[in-house]
């Protein structure tokens, strides 16, 4: 299913490009399409060099701009690069002062530097890139020339950890104001073994220790010794599963405001995270997804007899219940209830995985308890015929102790010891048990004890973030369910408010009230 209804509205490629016209304009782009038997023009997205050439072909033709993209580096798409610029340019919109003269900061700009040139050319705006890798620096330089917007665009190189170091930046921009920064992160771990596919790439471009998610985070760190040089900052993600573990960082950091995007383009999705330091408030932009996904609700028709909506609103607030859902209750009626839910957890997921646990730890208790219980009627019919055996295993084991090298030198030191305490009066028996500890026991002790001290120094000595986070739970799903009689049937509708499971979270949650009234209905 194609996204691009969910592009940004002043995209220009919301409407895709037409194919058969480039191809007729552009002979490097004709030579990589194909024309099938409808007279439809193709163009093979597998290919690494139908891919390079579309892009140059779309930034040429779009924005007058000719990019060189080396064939080991990363190949951008552009309506995703135009998409993450048009929010940023909603957000500095939002602000509350108008911003005439707009400077952003590219962090890892690439070969191609496809983010400053598209941010000089067709927005206006004043431009700095950062870039790790010495090629892709030296073209990035050539690629600014080679479109005359040195005036506008400025490309530095820095190392690997310097994600956000003021102290990289030219002297003209050392004390100025970024309005934003950007980031296409590495999106995937160093160590995995993930397959590029054939689009080529650096490993700097696509791989990073720790993955984006630990990336980010360090970026999350340095924008913290520049909050008052920067009103915004933002990355994109390319995993949706990156997106909470992000957010409850930032959070934890004690960020003034953050928000995050859905970029929509062709049948690919990423995500962006913007926060501040100032006090705006970021979540006033909404992607044009959000917008339209915000309108529509969860709906469950219930053909139920011989009950009312109020019956059955009573139940569904035991199921939530059971699963830490809070319910405040707006309204109820016989035939219409609606209230507002809030969870700070999601107990409701994996239900089925944890009642086939629950089962399996139950036959578990029940057979141990039928084992202890064959075992004790073995034990007291078998005791009597065993008493004489023990006995002589023991006086055995016992004989063979006290021949033994060992038992002579513990008999050796309890005398040494009986012999020098027995020359003190009035000996303290605690003492004596003290002093009777061997050496070793007693190091096995200060270790173990130190041990516990550095245990608790750690614990103790906890990231100050992580205990902030701690006070600073965040909704995992809000939303407000309405439940009416509609005819033959009644109709449960959820409306998702928020949260970081987001719409997945309200649809786990619905499956979870079906699964429940299923159950009712069989037990009945």
């Amino acid at each position: 299913m194609s996204l691009n209804k969910f592009m940004h509205e002043e995209n220009v490629f919301k409407k895709p490009p037409d194919f058969k016209d480039l191809a007729l304009r552009y002979p490097e782009f004709r030579k990589h399409t194909i024309l099938d038997i409808s007279g439809k023009v193709l163009l093979d997205f597998k290919d690494p060099d139908a891919l390079r050439t579309l892009s140059k072909i779309l930034l040429l033709d779009e924005f007058d701009l000719r990019v060189e993209i080396p064939v080991t580096c990363l190949i951008p798409t552009i309506p995703s690069r135009l998409n993450y610029l048009l929010w940023l340019k909603d957000l500095i919109q939002s602000l509350p002062e108008e911003q005439k003269d707009v400077h952003g900061l590219d962090i890892g700009t690439g070969a191609s530097a496809v983010y400053c040139l598209l941010a000089a050319k067709h927005l206006g705006w004043n431009m700095l890139g950062t870039e790790v890798d010495a090629d892709n620096f030296t073209v990035a330089k050539e690629n600014v020339s080679r479109n005359n917007l040195q005036s506008k665009i400025g490309i530095i190189r820095v190392d690997g950890d310097q994600i956000l170091d003021a102290a990289t930046w030219p002297t003209q921009d050392s004390t100025s104001m970024f309005h934003f920064t950007m980031c296409n992160p590495p999106f995937f771990v160093r160590e995995s073994p993930e397959d590029n596919g054939p689009v080529p790439s650096k490993e700097c471009e696509i791989k990073t220790q720790g993955g984006e998610v630990k990336f980010i985070k360090q970026m999350a760190d340095q924008s913290c010794n520049i909050k008052n040089r920067v009103k915004i900052f933002s990355t994109l993600c390319g995993h949706k599963s990156s997106l909470v573990p992000i957010k409850q960082y930032l959070t934890a950091l004690g960020v003034k405001s953050l928000a995050t995007t859905e970029f929509c383009q062709g049948k690919t999705m990423r995500w962006g995270i913007a926060w501040t330091w100032d006090q705006l408030d970021l979540n006033s932009v909404k992607s044009l997804k959000y917008k339209k996904s915000k309108e529509k609700p969860f709906n469950w028709s219930i053909k139920v007899s011989n009950t009312s909506a109020l019956n059955l609103f009573q139940s569904i607030k035991t199921w939530l219940a059971e699963v830490k859902v809070d319910v405040t209750v707006q309204k109820e009626t016989k035939h219409y209830c609606s209230a507002r839910i809030v969870s700070y957890d999601q107990l409701w997921q994996n239900q089925r995985k944890r009642r086939r646990q629950n089962r399996q730890d139950k036959t578990e208790k029940e057979n141990d308890a039928k084992g202890e219980s064959e075992e004790g009627k073995f034990s007291e019919l078998n005791s009597n015929s065993s008493n004489d055996t023990n006995s002589m295993a023991e006086a055995s084991l016992m004989q063979e102790l006290l021949n033994s090298d060992g038992n002579r030198m513990v008999n050796s030191f309890l005398m040494d010891h009986h012999s020098k305490d027995s020359s003190k009066p009035n000996s303290n028996p605690t003492q004596e048990q003290n002093q009777r500890i061997p050496e070793t026991d007693k190091t096995e002790t200060e270790e173990t004890t130190s041990g516990k001290n550095e245990t608790e120094e750690t614990s103790s000595g906890k990231n100050g973030t992580e205990e902030m986070f701690s006070s600073k739970k965040e909704a995992q799903l809000e939303a407000n369910i309405k439940l009416r009689l509609a005819g033959p049937v009644l109709l449960l509708e959820i409306f998702y408010l928020g949260g970081q499971l987001g719409r997945d979270g309200v649809h786990q949650l619905l499956q979870y009230l079906k699964n429940k009234q299923a159950a009712k209905i069989k037990t009945n």
